[in-house]
C-alpha cells in the first residue's frame, strides 16, 4: 500500500509539473490573443444587446472615458480591459444611459433604450429599489455579478478545451506518456525516490499555487519569463531521471503496438493537464501529508 501511494504520489507530481507548465502557455496565449478581455467583451453584449442592431448602446459603452482608460492599447488597436469592477460597470451604465442628465430623468431615459431586455431588467430594479439611487447601483451591481459568475464559467470551459490541446503537445514534445511513467517509478526505485524527495520539497516550499485569477492577465513578457523557468528547471528536473524526451529512443525497436500505446498514453497525459494545476497541486498535498503523518487531510 505504501510502495502503491509512493508511485502515485510520484506520478503526481509529474502531472503537476506538466499542467503548471501548460497553464503558463495558456497565459501567454490569453495574453498574447486579449482572451479574457474578448470574454468581458462578450459577457457586456449579452448584457446590454441581445441582437446586432442594439450594438450602439454597447460601443456607447466602449467609447466612455473610464472604459477606455481600463483597457490598453498595442498599436493601433485599442483591447478590452480583462477585468471591470460592478463598480466601475455600474458608472460606466449609468452614464451612458443618462448622458449626463440627473437621476431624476432615468425612466425617461430607460424608455429610449434600443434593447428591450435591458429596458425591462433595469426597470424591474428600479421598481424594485422604489427609484432610490444607491439601492438601484447595487442592484446593478449585483446584475453584473451574477453574469461575471457565469462568464468566468464560460471562460474556465473555453480554456480548458484549449488546455487538451496544449496538454497532448506538452506530452509529444516531452514524450511524456503517463502509462510509461507509471511503469518507470513502479519499477525503478532509485528514479522513484528522485522524484518523491523533488515532490516533497515542492510541496513544502509552497502555500499554494500562484496562479494567476480570471480576472487578472499577467503581461505576455512575464508569462515568456515562467515559460522559461519552468522548462529550464523544474522540468528539467524530472526530465533526466524519468527518460522523458526523445534522446534515447531506439527507432528500430518501435512497432505499431508501441506507437497505439504511446497515443494512447499521450492522450491520457493531455486530459490530466487539462484537469488544470490547481487539481493537481491539492491532490499532491492531501497524499503527501497522509504518506508523512498518517492523517486524514483536513
Amino acid at each position: 500500500m505504501i510502495g502503491m501511494l509512493q508511485v502515485v504520489i510520484g506520478l503526481i507530481f509529474v502531472l503537476l509539473l506538466l499542467s503548471l507548465l501548460a497553464t503558463t502557455m495558456m497565459e501567454l496565449v490569453a495574453s498574447a490573443f486579449s482572451l479574457r478581455g474578448r470574454n468581458l467583451e462578450k459577457a457586456l453584449r449579452n448584457m446590454l444587446a441581445s441582437t446586432e442592431v442594439d450594438d450602439q448602446l454597447v460601443a456607447a459603452f466602449k467609447e466612455n472615458s473610464l472604459y477606455k482608460q481600463l483597457s490598453y492599447k498595442y498599436g493601433k488597436k485599442r483591447y478590452s480591459p480583462s477585468y471591470l469592477s460592478d463598480r466601475s460597470f455600474q458608472s460606466i451604465l449609468m452614464e451612458t444611459i443618462l448622458n449626463g442628465e440627473g437621476f431624476d430623468r432615468i425612466e425617461e431615459r430607460l424608455d429610449t433604450l434600443p434593447d428591450a431586455d435591458l429596458k425591462n431588467v433595469l426597470k424591474q430594479f428600479l421598481r424594485e429599489s422604489e427609484h432610490d439611487v444607491e439601492a438601484f447601483k447595487g442592484k446593478v451591481c449585483t446584475w453584473y455579478n451574477d453574469v461575471m459568475d457565469r462568464a468566468s464559467g464560460w471562460y474556465k470551459r473555453y480554456t480548458q478545451k484549449i488546455l487538451v490541446g496544449m496538454g497532448f503537445f506538452i506530452a509529444v514534445v516531452f514524450n511524456a506518456d503517463t502509462l510509461a511513467i507509471y511503469e518507470r517509478l513502479e519499477s525503478d526505485p532509485e528514479t522513484l525516490q528522485q522524484v518523491l524527495t523533488l515532490a516533497e520539497d515542492y510541496v513544502n516550499g509552497k502555500d499554494g499555487l500562484e496562479i494567476a485569477p480570471p480576472q487578472m492577465s499577467p503581461e505576455f513578457d512575464a508569462s515568456l519569463r515562467k515559460l522559461e523557468f519552468m522548462i529550464n528547471d523544474q522540468i528539467e528536473s524530472v526530465k533526466s531521471p524519468l527518460g522523458l524526451g526523445w534522446k534515447n529512443v531506439d527507432w528500430s525497436e518501435v512497432t505499431w503496438y508501441d506507437v497505439v500505446l504511446k497515443l494512447l498514453g499521450w492522450t491520457v497525459t493531455a486530459l490530466a493537464v487539462s484537469l488544470g494545476a490547481p487539481f493537481w497541486f491539492d491532490l499532491l498535498r492531501k497524499l503527501a501529508n497522509i504518506r508523512s503523518s498518517g492523517n486524514k487531510p483536513e
